[in-house]
């Protein structure tokens, strides 16, 4: 879906803005409030810090995967732009709207100042789980898409995003209000987040078919197939919709009974919306394929985001502390 943008009288800033996909962070965010905000119900109290620092901590994380994934993706982004050349999103390094140099070098920069905030963080709240996360994070995106593991490119990169997206992201900002007193109902939420996470790293590869097969990148899409894969998505989608149906009525004393119902309107809303598109997101059907993707994203983001929200409004009391 080319949206024909005239980047070259785009602002600098506006160019760094859609270089940065703001549209994509909520993909790393919700896992931020959705472990933070349970850490608080659990735990009984805010700490400020964790917070800000673990907000600061997600954003530079998310600019350095965004922008060296454009820079490892450069060569079947150029294939996808030729073969595609009105049918696909603007790519940010082969249409030029930043140099390859400058994605790169700004990635890095991203995860410098992570790393600089995780140091700093451990060090305002006497903690070790910021320093080794940033640094777990760094190493494994790097291997996730970078030579010479790439193992985006061998078939890796969805178990990777489940794994990191679904389980390590919510349990880390988790731990930073809790520490390890790991309850059965958040042990539950993390089994339907990686799930819905599932779902969502398949359908990040449906649009990229050809231009991975063709740039010999191994993705789920290209090995089983786009029919399959939208299969798959179907049953998990209705898998976590279930499991989180189960959540909500044994654990419906840490809801309230509006919160939870809100919550299961959302989902069903947005599950029911992306089954229309299911059938008509077909290999190289663009249009279709964002919209069934979109679907997913607002299911997976607002049921979440949601009961994350509702947990932590069910609570009568919450201590902060400020340092």
């Amino acid at each position: 879906m080319n949206e024909g943008l005239p980047f070259s009288s785009l602002s600098l800033v506006s160019k760094w803005l859609y270089a940065l996909k703001i549209k994509s962070w909520p993909k790393l965010l919700v896992p931020f409030f959705l472990g933070q905000f349970y850490g608080i119900a659990e735990s009984g109290t805010l700490q400020v810090l964790p917070l800000v620092f673990g907000f600061f901590f997600t954003i530079f994380l998310l600019g350095y995967i965004v922008l060296l994934n454009d820079f490892a993706d450069e060569s079947v982004d150029t294939i996808k732009r030729t073969k595609f050349p009105e049918s696909c999103s603007p790519k940010t390094i082969p249409d030029k709207i930043l140099s390859r140099t400058a994605v790169f070098w700004a990635g890095i920069l991203f995860g410098v100042v992570c790393l600089i905030t995780s140091i700093l963080a451990d060090y305002f709240t006497s903690s070790f789980l910021f320093t080794g996360f940033a640094l777990i994070s760094i190493l494994v995106f790097a291997g996730y898409s970078l030579p010479p593991i790439r193992l985006n490119y061998r078939g890796g990169g969805e178990v990777l995003e489940l794994g990191g997206v679904g389980f390590m992201l919510p349990l880390f900002h988790f731990c930073l209000q809790n520490g390890f007193h790991f309850s059965e109902s958040f042990a539950l939420l993390l089994f339907i987040s990686v799930l819905f996470a599932s779902a969502s790293a398949l359908a990040s590869g449906l649009s990229d078919e050809e231009s991975d097969r063709e740039g010999g990148k191994t993705t789920f899409v290209t090995l089983l197939g786009n029919s399959f894969v939208r299969k798959t998505i179907a049953v998990l989608m209705i898998t976590s919709t279930c499991l989180l149906t189960l959540f909500l009525w044994i654990y419906q004393n840490q809801f309230s009974i509006f919160g939870s119902i809100l919550i299961l309107f959302v989902n069903a809303f947005f599950t029911v919306r992306l089954f229309h598109w299911h059938s008509l997101a077909q290999t190289n059907a663009f249009v279709p394929q964002k919209l069934y993707k979109d679907q997913i994203h607002y299911a997976i983001w607002g049921t979440l985001l949601l009961s994350s929200i509702v947990r932590l409004a069910s609570l009568s009391q919450v201590t902060i502390l400020f340092l």
